[in-house]
């Protein structure tokens, strides 16, 4: 893949991203890509930890956070190959420390392998410059894609 063809398969699923339902996932998270880089093969985004996401214990419920870094795996996907949307195959995260309603969280994540089948990411959230949760995860390149709904 060309850095030409990377950051163009970005931009691509940036708009597609825009496009998400008003109350998808997404949009409920506030994401917005920052930053990308072809050479690190490495995406940043940011969210925002509304009330919508708080738990019992006043903080960013955990599946919210997992939810970051599915997103910015599966967007980071789209620079990477010829399509916009990659399966989660795993993906594992470990909680580090609480995120308070109200924060920014900024996912960075980078590819650790990109083959013709299989994907592997690393990631990590930060609030401001604290480190709050890492994640790795695994996603299927679809070659073709099977489309398990009916339209």
């Amino acid at each position: 893949m060309s850095k030409e063809n990377f950051e163009k398969q970005i931009r691509k699923r940036m708009n597609e991203l825009e496009k998400i339902n008003a109350h998808g996932v997404f949009k409920e998270l506030k994401g917005k890509i920052t930053g990308f880089d072809y050479d690190t093969k490495s995406l940043t985004m940011t969210y925002e930890a509304t009330k919508f996401h708080e738990n019992a214990f006043g903080i960013m419920f955990g599946g919210s956070i997992v939810g970051m870094f599915d997103i910015t795996f599966g967007t980071l996907t789209a620079g990477l190959g010829d399509y916009s949307v990659a399966p989660t195959v795993q993906l594992s995260t470990t909680f580090l420390k609480g995120i308070p309603t109200g924060a920014i969280v900024r996912i960075e994540a980078e590819a650790v392998s990109a083959g013709k089948t299989i994907m592997n990411f690393v990631g990590k959230a930060y609030v401001e410059q604290e480190l709050m949760a890492t994640a790795s995860g695994t996603f299927m390149t679809p070659r073709p894609f099977k489309k398990f709904i009916e339209e």
